[in-house]
């Protein structure tokens, strides 16, 4: 598999697909602590929020999308401007494939080039395979949150990992919009995987 000719920033028109992706995560798991499937025109918007300023990443198999990871805010106060979630969701019979390790490989890359330093993931517990991903990456656990979220009639802990991207500037500037970036040569080796 040429992971490089397989992974690509998503588009609106990919909306639909991306959410059939999402969809069952939410109405058969507690994964995402979601609980009614947003429509499409509601996750639209998700993405087209999302993608304004950070990068959404889809992996593509014969054509079709198999997954995605995307980052997204942190916190809306300024001071955290530097600091990213991560998200990804890969079709089951996907999994065991490294599509989850090309994503978020070019994820991190990309999200250094724009500025950012620190990324957070929360990650209901148990989930092996997620906790495996974030410690594959150099993710580290900051705390767990007990009995957090209630869904399917139980109460579930979250636990946090942290991962410090990059040095922190002593006086950083502003991170750089995803589509100030996406022309650059060193994006397009990011997503070639050179």
């Amino acid at each position: 598999m040429n992971n490089s000719k397989n992974l690509r920033l998503a588009t609106l028109d990919d909306c639909t697909e991306i959410l059939n992706i999402y969809a069952p995560f939410i109405t058969d798991t507690v994964i995402t602590f979601e609980y009614d499937v947003p429509t499409v025109e509601e996750f639209k918007d998700r993405m087209r929020n999302i993608q304004a300023k950070y990068p959404w990443l889809v992996y593509e198999v014969d054509g079709k999308i198999a997954g995605y990871a995307y980052a997204s805010p942190f916190h809306v106060r300024a001071a955290y401007d530097w600091s990213v979630n991560f998200s990804i969701y890969i079709k089951p019979e996907y999994h065991g494939r490294h599509i989850g390790r090309t994503l978020y490989k070019a994820l991190i890359e990309i999200l250094k080039l724009q500025g950012y330093c620190n990324a957070y993931s929360l990650i209901t517990m148990p989930n092996d395979k997620s906790e495996g991903i974030h410690k594959n990456f150099g993710f580290t656990t900051m705390g767990l949150c007990k009995d957090v979220g209630y869904k399917f009639g139980q109460w579930h802990d979250v636990k946090w990992y942290e991962l410090q991207m990059q040095p922190h500037p002593e006086k950083p500037e502003t991170p750089k919009l995803i589509e100030e970036i996406v022309d650059t040569y060193e994006f397009k080796k990011i997503m070639t995987g050179q």
